[in-house]
């Protein structure tokens, strides 16, 4: 079943989030994810979001989700990507 990773983040290095952006998409493709969409929040309705950006990316299941960000490549990132900001990491599955 689908699965979406949902990452909401605040910048903090915009150098550093263009370097992380491109050396993860790759690593994002190797385990079936593809990005769907970025994007500014111009709107809390309900509660409490502490990011200003939300970016959206689908995998063919949460094992997949899970498989990607547990690996050594993408672990390697994680350095470079809390430099770039402070995220939020969700997965959701598609029912």
């Amino acid at each position: 079943m689908a699965a979406y990773f949902i990452a909401h983040g605040t910048l903090k290095n915009p150098e550093k989030m263009l370097e992380y952006v491109d050396r993860s998409g790759p690593i994002v493709a190797r385990y079936g994810g593809e990005f769907i969409s970025v994007g500014e929040v111009k709107a809390v309705l309900t509660g409490n979001h502490r990011h200003k950006r939300t970016a959206i990316f689908k995998f063919p299941d949460v094992a997949s989700i899970e498989a990607w960000y547990n690996s050594d490549d993408y672990r390697a990132l994680w350095p470079l990507r809390n430099e770039a900001g402070d995220f939020d990491f969700i997965a959701v599955e598609e029912y």
